[in-house]
């Protein structure tokens, strides 16, 4: 029987891509779909590649392995969202065929962000700090809105931990230590979060954390080497300890020492005194002593022998601690009765002589009037001239 033998071309018909979820920001390498053709000849074997022509825009971001298409990079769906390739199926025959796809990108939530925190080192305050905090975004998506916490690993050391979120991406880290005992070193973590969700692994919080080294304060301490009453004249010493170095504040009857650890006083009238310390750590702590001056005239002691010979010992009739007194009056008589001398706020200067004349010899008294109303004191001088 005559009949017509018809002979097709194994050419491939078709070519399909089975897409998978393709999130952004996969590293290269993840797979977009599969491949698959078909063709009038059952025993058909088809390889795939990517292949210049319309459709081909995007073909250098993927790459074709066997029947996988695959990202050449990691993409981004801010940059972009749909990629488009141009695919040909090339069956054993060298047969063809082109069709471009479309890959679409799945958005996923990035990652917030917050600047790097420097490390503090401070001294102990209980005043208020704070710490600004800066480049604080919830990432590309300009969108969406951020929130701040803070946490430390040592929380007891504070009376006080917050964080708060201004404007232009700034926010302000607070603190209050709990008590001026606290030292040591603590880590601060500040966490950002965005509403973007985790979902398809996206990431939505961001933490930094910083050190904080607290140094402690000095711990100060002064004694006085005649106790904290004292009566007026007396000359004592504060002494300071705690600190690697010293300065006392100005105050009344200081005589030497303000610069160091102990301060040499004299006081007219009751005073307090104020030393500044810094230790090793440069931290500075401050510690008052009061010494309570007595009025009560037991400083108060004159010498009943003067030989003014001009060697320098007992030239002058000298009344220990009288300056103490400046309201006093010195009065000086013969035997007799008969007032040689007299001066008001006595200096310790009378040598013996009256009106530049030398007494003779002898025996004489004085009279120290304080003006206060509390008496007067009285005594005798011998009076020896060395010839």
């Amino acid at each position: 029987m005559n009949g017509i033998l018809t002979v097709s071309p194994g050419v491939p018909t078709s070519i399909t891509l089975a897409p998978v979820p393709l999130y952004e920001n996969k590293p290269a390498g993840a797979l977009a779909g599969t491949l698959s053709s078909t063709s009038l000849d059952p025993n058909a074997i088809f390889t795939y590649t990517l292949v210049s022509g319309s459709g081909d825009t995007d073909n250098a971001l993927f790459t074709i392995t066997g029947d996988q298409v695959k990202t050449n990079t990691s993409l981004s769906y801010k940059q972009q969202s749909t990629y488009s390739i141009l695919v040909r199926s090339t069956t054993q025959y060298g047969l063809t065929l082109d069709k471009q796809f479309t890959i679409n990108l799945i958005d996923v939530n990035e990652v917030p962000t917050l600047n790097p925190i420097a490390d503090v080192t401070q001294c102990n305050t209980t005043s208020r700090q704070t710490i600004a905090l800066t480049g604080i975004t919830p990432g590309p998506e300009t969108s969406q809105t951020t929130t701040l916490t803070v946490r430390a690993d040592k929380p007891a050391m504070f009376s006080d931990l917050s964080v708060s979120q201004g404007n232009g991406g700034n926010g302000t880290l607070t603190y209050r230590l709990a008590n001026q005992t606290v030292s040591g070193t603590v880590n601060i973590t500040v966490t950002v979060k965005d509403n973007g969700g985790t979902a398809n692994g996206g990431v939505d919080t961001y933490s930094r954390t910083f050190v904080l080294t607290i140094n402690p304060l000095p711990v100060l301490s002064i004694v006085s080497s005649a106790g904290l009453e004292i009566s007026k004249g007396i000359t004592t010493q504060l002494t300071a300890s705690g600190g690697t170095s010293y300065v006392w504040a100005d105050a009344a009857g200081i005589i030497s020492g303000q610069n160091t650890a102990v301060l040499t006083i004299r006081p007219s009238r009751t005073a307090s005194y104020t030393v500044t310390a810094l230790n090793a750590s440069g931290c500075s702590s401050t510690q008052l002593i009061t010494i309570n001056v007595l009025n009560d005239y037991k400083t108060i002691d004159a010498t009943n022998i003067i030989t003014p010979n001009g060697d320098g010992v007992n030239d002058k009739f000298i009344i220990r601690n009288i300056d103490m007194y400046p309201d006093n009056v010195v009065k000086i008589f013969d035997r007799a009765g008969r007032l040689l001398y007299t001066k008001q706020g006595y200096d310790n200067s009378w040598d013996g002589t009256v009106s530049g004349n030398p007494l003779s010899e002898g025996t004489y008294f004085y009279v120290l009037d304080f003006g206060d109303g509390r008496g007067k004191f009285k005594g005798f001088i011998t009076l020896v001239r060395n010839n």
